[in-house]
């Protein structure tokens, strides 16, 4: 099995964890590391003892050694990154969103189709399609557990807001940088998950919604942003399918990350994130038409974390013995949607 030589664009909080990640797998390197900060390239090589650093990222293509790249810098310079990456030669790792607008979006799904000898994946399969809550519930709905999906509903709101979570990500708060607030950070999530448990067959027909900025109040007034903080949408799909999708960051106001989904024969109740918990609740009526309730529990002791599965799918895919589960064409399928509920 050959060993890869992965090089990371962006020296942020993300790319740590796909540092960490390839350390442990024992089937690939990280040589390069690139940042604009010249500080905090140096301290993150340092720390994770990469061999080579550069503030211009064009000098990790130039390198024939390097087998793979990650792009993790801000949503705003993914496009032109992953174009130079592609041209070099390279297979490509997109963090998410992988583009922060329309038509990035069709350049960028029209050139990747150019280089078919590539393995280009964009990382919203990280927590969901990569997790075991995942394919427990999907071969539920396979097996005909709840019968045919007629709706999904799923909604989340907390108080805080990305740039709580990253202080570096002062990016997440302008749409001219990334894009959009909730909408794009959590919404290739969700979407991959929930459209994935129904083998990405419906195709949206109609959407309504409605989007809420300028809610949250920093502890800075000096802070300013010009994303939304509260959107809600109603879809409706060519196959029947109706989904309520509701996310908040930066709302007055704490909503679990619940999803329900609804059957003709039974419906599922859970919370779909791997650190969430691993019971499922089951609504059924038995053969002598007795409402049942079961609870599920996935088990969850064998997986290796969402970013450590994100890594390992990758490096299968790099020795062909994966298929992508995230193409840039699939995860284009969802930012279309999205794009559609902030009415762009």
């Amino acid at each position: 099995m050959k060993k890869f030589n992965v090089a990371i664009i962006g020296a942020g909080m993300v790319a740590d964890m796909h540092i960490e990640a390839i350390r442990k797998t024992n089937r690939a390197d990280v040589l390069w590391l690139a940042d604009i900060d010249k500080q905090i390239l140096a301290r993150k090589m340092k720390k994770f003892h990469v061999p080579y650093g550069s503030c211009d990222y064009r000098d990790i293509l130039k390198d024939d050694n390097v087998d793979a790249v990650i792009v993790a810098v801000p949503p705003y310079l993914h496009y032109e990154t992953a174009l130079a990456v592609l041209g070099a030669q390279k297979h490509l790792l997109l963090e998410k969103p992988f583009v922060i607008n329309r038509l990035q979006m069709n350049r960028l799904v029209k050139e990747v189709q150019k280089y078919k000898n590539l393995v280009v994946l964009e990382c919203s399969a990280r927590h969901a399609r990569l997790q075991p809550k995942f394919s427990y519930i999907r071969k539920l709905i396979d097996d005909g557990a709840i019968g045919d999906v007629y709706h999904i509903h799923h909604n989340r709101l907390m108080r805080r807001t990305f740039i709580e979570y990253n202080p570096r990500g002062e990016w997440s708060l302008k749409q001219s940088l990334g894009g959009a607030g909730p909408v794009f950070d959590w919404g290739v999530y969700d979407l991959s998950f929930h459209l994935g448990l129904l083998r990405d067959v419906p195709k949206l027909k109609d959407i309504r919604s409605f989007i809420k900025n300028n809610i949250k109040i920093y502890s800075d007034s000096k802070i300013k942003s010009d994303i939304e903080n509260h959107f809600a949408a109603w879809m409706e799909f060519d196959t029947g399918l109706t989904y309520y999708y509701e996310r908040g960051s930066g709302v007055h106001c704490e909503v679990p990350n619940r999803t329900r989904i609804f059957g003709t024969k039974g419906s599922l109740c859970f919370e779909y994130c791997s650190w969430d918990s691993p019971e499922i609740e089951y609504f059924w009526v038995n053969k002598n038409r007795v409402e049942k309730r079961s609870v599920l529990k996935v088990d969850m002791a064998k997986h290796p974390g969402d970013h450590q599965a994100n890594i390992n799918h990758f490096l299968d895919c790099l020795d062909g013995n994966s298929k992508p589960l995230m193409p840039v064409s699939l995860a284009a399928k969802h930012l279309d949607i999205l794009l559609k509920i902030l009415h762009r």
